[in-house]
């Protein structure tokens, strides 16, 4: 695949947001016992004070703890599905930070507790011609919506021109906002690449729709 040329791929019916499927078996994953203890964990730092920061696809996570070492009163959650990752990125981990094997779609749509994130980073999410695996489907567009704050942002970086258009597409009656300030200097492997090989990085910011009672 071309990345200048990525198109999106037909999208199926979406999941009903309260069984979301997907990736190491979807919500009802988390209602098992063999993983409840990571979910409790995991609720236990969702309920801890300061500002949080969710990194969806955290890599290597050398953007990750970097930030959350410069940041020691932001709280960071890094959500990856490569188990290898999250292994490696585990044991480096500030006190401020957690790291979970878990798929964004599921965690954000069902498990982790609404307007609680300040920001969601999206970096250099694959550009997939699956449908199946196309992050910004309908139900993880209503995650996004559900996990932040009324005045928290979406994050987006790719070097996809096509595919940050087509993330701009995906939310409808959110605003566009001005990117906020990098937390850390450190760059992701992808964007590392990009700076080699002089590629464009696009990138775009939303808050999500102001829910009128």
């Amino acid at each position: 695949m071309i990345r200048s040329t990525w198109a999106p791929p037909p999208l199926p019916d979406d999941e009903a947001p309260e069984d979301t499927a997907g990736t190491l078996g979807g919500t009802r994953l988390y209602e098992q016992p063999a993983h409840a203890a990571q979910r409790d964990a995991a609720l236990a730092f969702a309920a801890r004070p300061g500002p949080l920061v969710i990194e969806v696809g955290f890599d290597h996570g050398m953007r990750l703890l970097d930030a959350a070492r410069a940041h020691p009163d932001v709280r960071f959650l890094g959500l990856e599905l490569r188990k290898a990752r999250v292994e490696a990125v585990a044991p480096h981990a500030p006190p401020n930070a957690f790291v979970w094997r878990a798929d964004a779609r599921a965690v954000l749509g069902a498990v982790w507790p609404a307007g609680t994130a300040a920001r969601v980073e999206v970096f250099f999410p694959t550009p997939t011609e699956d449908p199946r695996r196309l992050l910004f489907r309908p139900g993880f567009v209503r995650a996004l919506a559900r996990v932040l704050q009324p005045d928290g942002v979406l994050h987006l970086r790719t070097d996809v021109g096509p595919y940050a258009a087509w993330v701009g597409t995906r939310l409808p009656g959110w605003s566009a906002v001005a990117p906020p300030p990098a937390l850390t200097g450190t760059l992701s492997r992808r964007e590392r690449v990009c700076r080699r090989d002089g590629l464009p990085v696009f990138e775009g910011a939303w808050s999500p729709p102001k829910i009128v009672i």
